[in-house]
Parts: structure tokens; sequence; C-alpha cells
């Protein structure tokens, strides 16, 4: 009998031990299931603070492991410093069309996911260009040259994107010489961009998505700004632009809307936006040569027949009598 109960103590502190195991488990995963709003929120902002150079935040998000849902409000990208206007980029509201077919703590598969009511500011104050604070940003963020990555880029969730769909980006001119004094802050509006395969196989950390997304509607806003944003502007976003890797390059296609510039990369559609520029420049130049030179015509004439006069009234010129008297 004492075996048997020394068996039975030996079982029963196993079970116990199993059991504790088990409620050690199910405790660290629910705390993980707690946390993971703000594990996203933390690499959401830690991402888009690295990759645009300056203070990215959102105000909430809103991962359903167990219903399938991802959500994410107020998200904003800060202005680098000189700058007044509130911020570069903010978004009204990120949500999810369709259930997710994946999430875990490391990575989250998103069959589509809109964002939408994004306002960006192109401000020029002091003669400065946030944009190009920011591009330059994302062209070192792209070359790996800053070490300084945090921890949620390298190793913290990463995103796959069947669609994504950008809709509704109201651009705001702000301090730009010349035209905020004729026109006021000039606003347009870009309504629809859908992209499709964002992240491949191996998904984007959310550093790499914020650089695509600012990317993406920066580009958009070259395509539609034509007209309407200056062409100084429209050759700085260009130029800033063709120096980073292109979507079609990162493997991202674009469902219509943009035209073909969008998915070869910036180049094509920059060296179109020149060359409208360089048209318009050259026809400027052009019919201001031709007013001047006709203007210098007509100068000369007048001047020509001022001195003519002049020497009639004077007594001089051809009405001399020809006996040379006066």
């Amino acid at each position: 009998m004492r075996e048997d109960d020394a068996v039975k103590k030996i079982l029963i502190i196993l079970v116990l031990v199993v059991l504790l195991v088990v409620g050690l488990i199910v405790g660290a995963v629910a705390y993980g299931i707690s946390q993971i709003d703000s594990i996203f929120e933390r690499a959401i902002e830690q991402g888009g603070t690295y990759a645009t150079g300056v203070e990215t935040t959102v105000e909430s998000v809103d991962v359903g492991l167990t219903t399938g849902t991802f959500e994410m409000t107020g998200l904003e990208i800060g202005n680098p410093e000189g700058f007044d206007s509130p911020h570069f980029l903010a978004l009204g509201e990120g949500s999810v069309g369709v259930a997710l077919s994946q999430a875990t703590m490391q990575s989250i598969r998103v069959p589509e996911f809109r964002l939408s009511d994004i306002d960006l500011n192109l401000d020029q104050t002091g003669g400065k260009a946030n944009y190009q604070t920011i591009l330059d940003n994302l062209k070192r963020f792209e070359s790996g040259s800053d070490g300084s990555a945090p921890e949620s880029e390298t190793t913290g969730p990463k995103v796959t994107i069947d669609k994504l769909t950008i809709e509704n980006i109201n651009v705001h001119l702000i301090g730009v010489p010349g035209l905020s004094l004729v026109a006021g802050d000039v606003a347009v509006n870009v309504p629809l961009i859908e992209l499709t395969d964002v992240g491949g196989a191996d998904g984007m950390s959310f550093g790499e998505l914020t650089n695509l997304v600012v990317k993406t509607v920066l580009t958009a806003v070259v395509d539609a700004g034509g007209g309407v944003i200056p062409g100084e502007i429209l050759g700085q976003l260009t130029g800033g632009l063709g120096e980073l890797t292109s979507l079609g390059e990162m493997g991202v296609n674009i469902v219509g809307g943009l035209g073909e510039g969008l998915i070869e990369g910036v180049g094509t559609l920059g060296e179109g936006a020149a060359g409208a520029v360089g048209d318009v420049a050259e026809g400027a130049a052009g019919a201001v040569g031709d007013v001047v030179e006709g203007a210098g015509e007509t100068v000369k004439d007048a001047v020509g027949g001022l001195g003519e006069g002049l020497g009639n009234i004077l007594g001089g010129g051809d009405d001399k009598d020809d006996d040379g008297g006066p």
C-alpha cells in the first residue's frame, strides 16, 4: 500500500505540474493577445518614424486575432523641424475590407486593406520643402545606411496585403512663393489608388509599408497635379522619387487609374512631367521673345519716326530747299 500511495502522490504531483505549465502557457497567450494591439501600435509608430525620419504616431490599433479584424485610426506622420503646418501626412482611417486570412503575433495577412481620407501638406515655408526632407529620409531608409533600426523593424510583425486601396487623398500646397499670394493655399484631390501583392511572400515591416504608402501618394500627386501644382514642385517630387526604388521593382502592381508611369517607376512619369514643363517653358520663352522682338521693332520704328519728325521741325531732313536756303 505504501508503494501505491507513493505512486498516487507522484501522479498527483505530475498532474499539478502539467496543469501549472498549461496554465502558464494559457496565461502567456492570453497576455500576448491582450498586448497585441500595443505591439502593432508600437511597430507602426517606430517603423514610420524610422522610415520618414520624423515622428509618426497612431491614435489606436485594434487587432482581432479571434474575430479576424484589423483597424487603425489617427495615423500621423509629422513635419520636419521648421514647418508650421500640423503634419506632413495624416490618415483618417485604415480598415480591413474582409476578414483576415491569417493573424499571429509575428505576421498578418490581409486580403484587402483600405486607407481613406489622407491629408497631405506640401509645405515650402521659409524657402525649404518638407517633402524634400521626407524624400531624403526615405532614400536613407532604403539604402540602409543608418544602422539604428528599432527592434520592431527587424524582428517585429510583418504585413502582407493582397489588395491595398488608398482613397480620397487631399493635397494642400502651403507657403509656395507667389502662388499663395495669388491663389491662397491650393488643394488637389486624388480619388483612388489600388495596389496588389503588397509585401510579397515574406511580408513587409511597418517601416517598409510606410515607405511604400508615402511613395505611392507622392507619385499619385505628380500624376494628378499637372496644371495645378507648379512645375518646380512637380520637378522636385519627380527627382526625389526617381532616386527611390520604384513600385514595379518592389513587385507591387497598380490596378488602373494612374497609368504606366507608376508600374514602371517614376522615371517615365518624371520624363513626361519634365517634358511638359520644358515645353511650357520653351513656349513661354518663345512667346516672351516674340513680344520683346515685336516691341523692339515697334520702339525702333517709333524712335525713327520721332527723329524724322524732329528733323523736319528743326529744319533738317529731306525737305530743305534745293537752293540750300532755310
